[in-house]
C-alpha cells in the first residue's frame, strides 16, 4: 500500500481504539453500593450447623494445642469442649454466630484471642 492510504487508515484506527477503552473503576456508584450490601449481607449471615460443627472442632484443638494453667482460659475450653460435645455450643452457634464471627475466631493465635471473639458475639 501507499503511504498516502496507511494514514488514513492508521488515524481511523487509533482514533477508534482510544475512545472505546476507555477505563472505569471497577464499582461505580450504585454498583459499589450493591457489592458492598451484598457483602454485609454475606458477612453477617448466620452459619450453617455443619459450619458450627467444624468451627467448635477448631476451637477444641486450638485448646487442646494451648499448653495454658490459667484458669479463665482453662474453664472456657472446657466449657466449649463439653458443649460441642453435648450438642449445646452448635446450637447457640447456629442462633448466634455470624460469617464475620467464625472469621474472628479462625484468625485468632490461641485460646485468648478466640475467647475475645466470643465475647464479641451478639446474644
Amino acid at each position: 500500500m501507499r503511504p498516502a492510504v496507511l494514514i488514513p487508515l492508521l488515524l481511523v484506527g487509533t482514533a477508534c481504539g482510544g475512545s472505546s477503552t476507555q477505563a472505569r473503576p471497577p464499582h461505580d456508584g450504585a454498583t459499589a453500593q450493591q457489592a458492598d450490601d451484598a457483602e454485609m449481607k454475606k458477612a453477617s449471615r448466620p452459619l450453617t450447623h455443619e459450619e458450627c460443627q467444624q468451627l467448635g472442632q477448631s476451637i477444641i484443638e486450638n485448646c487442646h494445642g494451648t499448653n495454658t494453667r490459667i484458669a479463665t482460659i482453662e474453664g472456657w475450653c472446657s466449657d466449649v469442649v463439653a458443649g460441642v460435645g453435648s450438642g449445646t455450643w452448635v446450637a447457640d452457634c447456629e442462633k448466634h454466630i455470624k460469617l464475620v464471627d467464625a472469621v474472628c475466631f479462625e484468625s485468632s493465635p490461641g485460646p485468648r484471642g478466640m475467647m475475645d471473639c466470643d465475647q464479641a458475639v451478639s446474644r
